[in-house]
């Protein structure tokens, strides 16, 4: 019997059954998780947040990041990834009939993407923030646009905050930083959303060095971005929303690598397997020096690499990896001296107390969505609220 979301939430967290248990001390602590371990803290007021959020290590140029979930059962997954991966390039290229000229204005596939998340098109990144009161907003009050009206969602579920930094040092040791729009490692996994579900690595390449201005070969690209891999990206902060907010993406990444041969694809699994578990940088170039595959590459051919994006999280994957970790988030998870993951979990019951002591500190609807819309709705709850207190006053009287 193939787990549902729920039950592959409680494994690959590693949290505990958090959404069944009420009691605070069953939640709180180190659990186990895929080998790793998780620092669960439970909070409930602002007052404990701030006193968490002090004891974190950061800096300018390389801070911690939180996203905020209303509900700590969620899959960290990219919506455009979430459930069919095929309909990734046709969203986008919908979008870009629609608006072709907002798209084209945009200098690289990171910013096309960021105007897309900014419009409510399904992507594939994750929202996050430099903001620790916005994310605790987040993991409190759900967007009230694809708020079920019938549900009070935010007091039945566990809200969540999972905090992310750059590892102190990247691949070439030298020290980590989020990447910017113009990075070319961020161009390569930011287009491979407009690529069909099956592409070819010269046709990514070629979008790759036109958008990064690159004169290298497709054959330097590092194949591991493309199989495996997730990057904090900051975008420019051109708009209130993500000023406010102080926005940030994480760009996901999972896709099986094989050979095209012969017109039919060969080595899927061996390919991929040896991609995800070579150390240091793999590229087609590699390949062809010293692989078990240079033999099965043919230069005269036109395509000879091919990628497929892959279901995150799905039982059926081949690869464990896909299964638990599809886009390696748990190497920019913010862990501490001691390497043991920090999350932030918020009981249901104490949801609706820290919505109104962050409205004392103006984080709201407001803040959060500087939009007509939004604004309006928080005037309207807002004086609804006054006018409620007001007639309640009157009748104690």
């Amino acid at each position: 019997m193939l787990d549902s979301d729920f039950e592959k939430a409680l494994k690959i967290k590693g949290y505990g059954s958090y959404a069944k248990d009420k009691s605070r001390t069953s939640v709180e602590g180190v659990k186990s998780f895929g080998g790793g371990k998780v620092k669960v803290t439970v909070i409930e007021s602002l007052d404990e947040y701030v006193r968490f959020v002090d004891t974190l290590k950061t800096n300018f140029e390389n801070p911690v990041f939180y996203r905020g979930q209303t509900n700590a059962n969620y899959l960290l997954s990219p919506s455009s990834l979430r459930n069919n991966p095929a309909n990734e390039n046709r969203m986008i290229e919908a979008f870009s009939r629609y608006f072709s000229n907002e798209v084209d204005a945009c200098r690289n596939a990171v910013e096309k993407l960021a105007l897309m998340q900014h419009f409510g098109l399904k992507t594939r990144f994750l929202d996050i923030s430099e903001n620790p009161l916005a994310a605790l907003y987040f993991a409190c009050v759900p967007y009230k646009k694809f708020r079920k009206p019938e549900k009070n969602v935010e007091h039945e579920t566990w809200g969540e905050i999972v905090l992310f930094r750059e590892p102190e040092k990247n691949d070439n040791g030298k020290p980590a930083r989020p990447k910017t729009a113009e990075s070319s490692d961020a161009s390569i996994i930011a287009n491979t959303a407009f690529m069909e579900r099956g592409f070819h690595l010269w046709k990514l390449g070629s979008l790759w060095k036109k958008d990064a201005n690159q004169a290298y070969s497709e054959k330097h690209i590092d194949l591991k971005s493309i199989v495996r891999k997730s990057l904090i990206v900051r975008v420019p902060q051109n708009n209130p929303r993500i000023k406010n907010q102080r926005g940030a993406f994480i760009l996901a990444n999972a896709n099986m690598a094989c050979i095209w041969k012969n017109d039919k694809e060969i080595k899927q699994g061996e390919l991929t397997d040896y991609i995800l578990q070579s150390e240091g940088i793999i590229t087609y170039a590699s390949l062809l020096e010293n692989s078990p595959f240079k033999n099965d590459l043919d230069e005269n051919k036109t395509w000879h690499m091919n990628f497929w994006k892959v279901k995150p999280y799905d039982d059926e994957n081949g690869f464990e990896e896909f299964r638990s970790d599809p886009f390696d988030l748990r190497r920019l998870f913010y862990k501490d001296e001691k390497g043991i993951q920090q999350v932030v979990l918020i009981p249901p019951e104490a949801k609706k107390k820290i919505k109104d002591e962050l409205r004392r500190f103006n984080i709201t609807e407001e803040f959060i969505y500087p939009d007509m819309d939004s604004v309006a709705n928080e005037i309207n709850e807002t004086i609804d609220k006054d006018e409620r207190c007001s007639n309640s006053g009157n009748r104690n009287e």
